[in-house]
């Protein structure tokens, strides 16, 4: 894995509230698992947050970037019990279903290509009261969100 400082564009508001909580995104995941430019970043983010979550969704986009790129069965299957170890899987309950309603019909009208699967992330991410770890474009200028993108 390389080794990396995180780019002066990541932006996390409140930081100091939001630190114990982190809420790591499918970006996160297949950046880290496919081993990306900010694997590193994302290693360091996993191993220094108390409350590491990762909201069910997740689990399904993460595997399916695998299989896209063809990573064989046993390691996929490595990743995700890796993934279940490290960070708690955060069930998608009728609370976070609602909050992510009113996230997804509000960024619909202003973001391009926001998408359902985006509003149950953040919506871990607001009711958790933690942030947000991506590169998903679509994140970039929100707040609560640690930007590792380009």
């Amino acid at each position: 894995m390389k080794t990396l400082t995180k780019p002066s564009h990541t932006r996390t508001e409140n930081r100091e509230e939001t630190k114990d909580i982190v809420v790591f995104d499918a970006y996160a995941w297949v950046e880290y698992a496919l081993d990306g430019p900010y694997a590193d970043m994302i290693a360091e983010e996993l191993s220094s947050a108390p409350h590491p979550l990762t909201p069910a969704t997740v689990i399904g986009e993460l595997k399916e970037a695998m299989l896209r790129h063809l990573i064989p069965k046993s390691k996929i299957l490595s990743i995700l019990l890796y993934v279940r170890n490290k960070s708690t899987v955060v069930n998608i309950d009728a609370e976070i279903a609602e909050k992510a309603a009113e996230i997804n019909f509000q960024h619909k009208k202003t973001i391009k290509g926001w998408g359902m699967l985006d509003s149950i992330v953040y919506a871990v991410t607001i009711l958790k009261k933690g942030r947000v770890i991506t590169g998903d474009k679509h994140f970039r200028k929100l707040p609560k969100v640690t930007y590792i993108g380009t």
